[in-house]
């Protein structure tokens, strides 16, 4: 008998058709980790202000969204529970690694062998996220389970580390069905990563390419996007980047060339002073509240909203 795909919530599965309006890439919780160490304001602590942030996302029209804090670098489960509770949105979290800057050398992930990590990720997948994040020598399974596993690389590199952690998110998609979502620095390395998440066993429309749109090259994410991948932008509202426009044109000239359905949107609101209620900006409602209009104004059509926030991340996210 087959089973029926759902999305893995932090409250327990949802049907694809619950999800709703999607950011697909976002920071609730953070709380130590390499990035924290090296800038404090990548900290992300406390509990009420993040709830009062995700309520602020509801009420602009937010109903999911994916939280992609992985295994080592701040992660919190229990606290992303407490989080989501009492809001009505449907808070994902995540399994995988980050790219190699991320970790320690004293960290396990260059320690143990590749399949001794993919079964330690596996166990998340089928038992729950470790509270602790595998820091031992106890593991704890908290039971709930994530809706996606992350890997990532360097800019316009790809360390033997960032091989292996690929290679992991790669067999563990293969063998569970999450889907797999990249990190690349600076938009560079999506070939690559789709090559060897293609060579893991990995279908497709299983992997999405993230921040691919800090690179706001028209040819090379056609490029990408021929492997029939999904690509993931971010460039909404940080013009330390580059302007909103790169990424209004991105989609409108890609969504005139068919490729509106692998195409999906995420904030990145990594540091505490891009919360509202952490008294930063823009604050995770922009992106509900904003971007549509935004894109309405560069001419993409109401069909192509609805494909980018609504109909993509329910069918990539569901497995």
């Amino acid at each position: 008998m087959k089973t029926l795909k759902t999305i893995k919530t932090v409250k327990g599965p949802i049907s694809p058709d619950q999800l709703g309006f999607c950011d697909l890439h976002e920071h609730l919780w953070k709380s130590g980790g390499m990035e924290v160490f090296k800038d404090a304001d990548f900290g992300i602590e406390n509990i009420e202000k993040s709830r009062a942030e995700l309520e602020r996302y509801r009420q602009a029209g937010g109903r999911g969204i994916v939280d992609m804090q992985p295994i080592g670098v701040g992660r919190g489960i229990n606290q992303l529970k407490e989080i989501a509770d009492g809001v009505d949105v449907h808070l994902i979290a995540v399994t995988g690694f980050h790219r190699e800057a991320m970790y320690d050398k004293a960290h396990f992930v260059y320690k143990y062998s590749l399949d001794q990590i993919v079964e330690l990720v596996v166990a998340e997948v089928e038992k729950g996220i470790e509270v602790n994040d595998y820091c031992g020598p106890f593991v704890e399974h908290s039971g709930i389970l994530p809706g996606v596993v992350k890997a990532g690389t360097g800019y316009y590199k790809i360390s033997p580390l960032e091989e292996k952690l690929l290679k992991v998110a790669g067999k563990v998609s293969a063998k569970t069905g999450i889907p797999v979502m990249t990190h690349t620095q600076i938009g560079t390395m999506g070939l690559e990563q789709v090559e060897i998440l293609k060579a893991q066993g990995v279908p497709a429309e299983k992997i999405c390419i993230g921040h691919l749109d800090r690179n706001a090259d028209l040819t090379y994410h056609r490029m990408v996007l021929r492997e029939g991948v999904y690509v993931q932008y971010d460039c909404v509202a940080r013009v330390k980047y580059h302007p909103v426009s790169d990424t209004m044109e991105l989609i409108r000239e890609l969504s005139k060339e068919g490729y509106a359905d692998r195409i999906m949107i995420g904030g990145d609101w990594g540091r505490a002073s891009y919360l509202k209620s952490y008294g930063g900006s823009p604050g995770l409602e922009f992106i509900p509240r904003q971007l549509p209009g935004l894109m309405r104004e560069y001419g993409i059509s109401e069909e192509v909203i609805q494909r980018i926030f609504i109909d993509n991340p329910k069918e990539f996210l569901a497995f």
